[in-house]
Parts: C-alpha cells; sequence; structure tokens
C-alpha cells in the first residue's frame, strides 16, 4: 500500500470514520493515498480526485460535514487577531472598519448587526492554491470549519453559522463565508 501520511489525507480519513464508518474510511485510505513529501502538483491531483468521490457517492449536506472537520488548524491566532478589533468597536459596523483599515490577509463585509461576510483575497489552501486550475466547491469546504472554529472564539458562541458564498479556485474573485451568529 502506497504511503498515507499527509496531514490533509490523514484530516480527511479520520472524518469520514468518524462520519460514515470505518470500512468507507479503509477504502478510502486505500484508494487515495497521500504521501507527506508529495509536492505540489500530486496534492493538486489528489484533491480533485478526493472532490470527484465525494461529489460521486455523497450528498452535500455530508461533503459540507466532512470538509469542515478537515480545517488546518482551530483559527485561535486569528480569533485573538480579530478581537483586538471587536474589543475596541462599539458596534459590528465600527469592528468591521477598523478591521478592514488595519488588516490585509482577510477583509470583512457589514451586513447586520449579527451577521457578516469573512473573506480572503487569495487562497490559502496549501493543497491547491499553487497551482493554476479550479477544483469542486467540495475541497474549499474546509474553509467553513476553520471560519465556525473563528468565530465561536470571537463572539463566544455555538451557534455560528456559516455560508460558503464563493470561492476562488472554484471561480470566485474571493473566498466568501457569511457568518450569523
Amino acid at each position: 500500500m502506497a504511503k498515507n501520511d499527509n496531514a490533509h489525507s490523514i484530516r480527511l480519513i479520520d472524518s469520514i470514520r468518524r462520519n460514515i464508518g470505518n470500512d468507507v474510511g479503509d477504502e478510502f485510505e486505500e484508494r487515495y493515498p497521500l504521501s507527506k513529501s508529495a509536492n505540489i502538483e500530486k496534492k493538486y491531483e489528489w484533491a480533485k480526485h478526493v472532490c470527484d468521490y465525494l461529489d460521486e457517492h455523497l450528498d452535500t449536506e455530508t461533503i459540507m460535514t466532512l470538509r469542515k472537520e478537515c480545517r488546518c488548524n482551530e483559527g485561535k491566532s486569528i480569533a485573538n487577531k480579530i478581537l483586538k478589533y471587536l474589543n475596541k468597536a462599539d458596534s459590528i459596523e465600527q469592528f468591521v472598519k477598523d478591521f478592514n483599515a488595519n488588516e490585509s490577509f482577510a477583509f470583512l463585509e457589514y451586513i447586520s448587526d449579527n451577521k457578516i461576510l469573512f473573506c480572503y483575497p487569495e487562497c490559502y489552501c496549501a493543497c491547491i492554491k499553487r497551482v493554476p486550475g479550479e477544483v469542486s466547491r467540495s475541497w474549499c469546504y474546509c474553509t467553513l470549519g476553520n471560519a465556525e472554529g473563528i468565530f465561536r472564539e470571537v463572539f463566544k458562541r455555538d451557534d455560528i453559522k456559516v455560508t460558503l458564498l464563493e470561492s476562488i479556485k472554484t471561480g470566485g474573485d474571493k473566498c466568501a463565508i457569511e457568518v450569523e451568529w
């Protein structure tokens, strides 16, 4: 069996095992291995094959559940950065303005006092960002898990609702996640 020690692959297989079952996780692991030494082209091709599998075998809700668990980190450092602006602002609208005036890794758009857009101006995914071309929307659902974790920390609430509106690697101008609390 090919080596399967890449963190992206391990997170996805663990998520499949938790949410669908060990048999499916084992089959997936055997069929779609990814080594941590894989180059950027191999990672990109692996991501495309993974999406083909997910899109062919699972419904959108299940795909979102699996991919949300594949986030690369808990988002605490980003949450702390965001909190710096939220804690100083006297409104959500002011928070959005202050954040956008000082940060460039992401930007926010005010929608209402309990809804914002959280946007990335570029793709940050280590598996796909350096290879030209698009991927299935299924791949980008991991960013929902990332955004959910960030804003649960920011707003100290578990009832954060996140929706992927667009992503760069699916043809969008930005990665845009609607965040509601």
